[in-house]
């Protein structure tokens, strides 16, 4: 294992897993069976298999916070070298700085070049349904990641980690277009952004 620290958690949470998938097999196996007692069986088994996957998935990764630390850190400087001298420290900060984001790089970071299937990037988020804009999020940090399939299923390709310099503007554009930024001030910082 590559990450002691999920291999712990993982064998920590077989246990409870095992037990949740033991309890929905013996309901779908009796003659009589009670839909919401499946159904509650199915909701336990789901939620708990979902984190347990995480953590075994985590495992075969090497950590990923020192990359992802990197890359927010390439981004950073990007924003500055770009706009530094002519618009606010604060609509200059990084976002995206969540455990899903950086488990989601690792994976792709893990297998640059290479296809990853969406339903295992989906497992690494616990089967979240908001993975996509997870991505989406990575890409609007500058990485490229393509959509695209394998045999028919569909996968994320990070082909390089070269930033996208268009998309350190299109940051910066999103934090003063938010709705707390006055529409004067949004004015007045777009002419400087395109300055």
């Amino acid at each position: 294992m590559k990450n002691e620290e999920a291999y712990a958690a993982w064998k920590r949470l077989k246990p409870n897993t095992q037990f949740a998938v033991g309890q929905l097999a013996t309901l779908l196996g009796e003659n009589d069976e009670s839909a919401d007692a499946v159904f509650g069986a199915y909701m336990v088994a789901k939620k708990d298999l979902a984190r347990s996957m995480q953590e075994m998935l985590r495992s075969t990764l090497p950590p990923s916070r020192h990359a992802f630390a990197e890359l927010r850190s390439r981004v950073s400087q990007s924003l500055q070298g770009r706009f530094g001298d002519r618009i606010p420290e604060k609509y200059l900060a990084v976002p995206y700085d969540t455990v899903a984001n950086q488990d989601l790089f690792g994976l792709l970071y893990e297998h640059i070049g290479k296809p990853v299937e969406t339903t295992v990037l989906r497992a690494i988020n616990a089967d979240d349904i908001h993975t996509e804009r997870r991505i989406r999020e990575l890409r609007e940090l500058g990485l490229r990641i393509d959509s695209v399939k394998r045999d028919g299923v569909g996968c994320y390709l990070l082909t390089s980690l070269d930033l996208d310099p268009d998309q350190t503007k299109a940051l910066v554009m999103k934090a003063i277009k938010k709705p707390s930024v006055p529409e004067a001030e949004q004015e007045k910082l777009i002419a400087a952004l395109d300055a």
